[in-house]
């Protein structure tokens, strides 16, 4: 018969690193997870453990706003696997970093625009699926992960093989 025993816990108190100061405001900014958007999946998934793990992690880092967005992330991807979509983030609240001429949407193309493939997004087949991320600007496509003008595209022959700009 194999037996086994858990070792006593040794480690640190519990009680998020906060200064008396800061702890009010944490807790403030945490608490958005109670707030009506979310609302729509605390049925399903209750937001209080991922308060608590908000305000331990942003008084540990000192109030660091990403790890506010990285818990808010995971209680949205997380109610997203009992099939609720919650859309969340703002210019203001988390956005996310897009590169130059792109900006972000709560539901991009799962098939962008690209210089090979100026048709795709509206070629894609259109599902009930879609993701947060970046999308070119206007009059702007993918080329090589970046957003580059129309006009920098290449061209297609006759056998549909395509041309970059610099190999013409």
């Amino acid at each position: 018969v194999l037996s086994c025993s858990c070792l006593p816990d040794l480690g640190e108190n519990d009680d998020p690193p906060c200064t008396a100061e800061n702890k009010p405001v944490i807790e403030r900014q945490c608490n958005v997870l109670k707030s009506d958007k979310f609302k729509v999946c605390h049925s399903l998934v209750n937001p209080d453990d991922f308060i608590e793990i908000c305000i331990y992690d942003m008084c540990r880092y000192d109030g660091m706003k990403s790890a506010l967005c990285d818990i808010v992330q995971v209680y949205v991807d997380t109610c997203k696997n009992h099939g609720i979509t919650i859309k969340w983030r703002n210019s203001t609240f988390c956005p996310l970093p897009c590169p130059s001429r792109s900006h972000y949407k709560d539901c991009v193309s799962a098939c962008p625009s690209t210089c090979s493939d100026i048709f795709a997004s509206s070629l894609c087949e259109k599902t009930e699926e879609c993701t947060e991320g970046c999308e070119c600007d206007d009059n702007y496509v993918l080329s090589n992960g970046n957003c580059v003008p129309l006009s920098s595209c290449g061209c297609r022959d006759d056998d549909n093989n395509y041309y970059s700009v610099s190999s013409l």
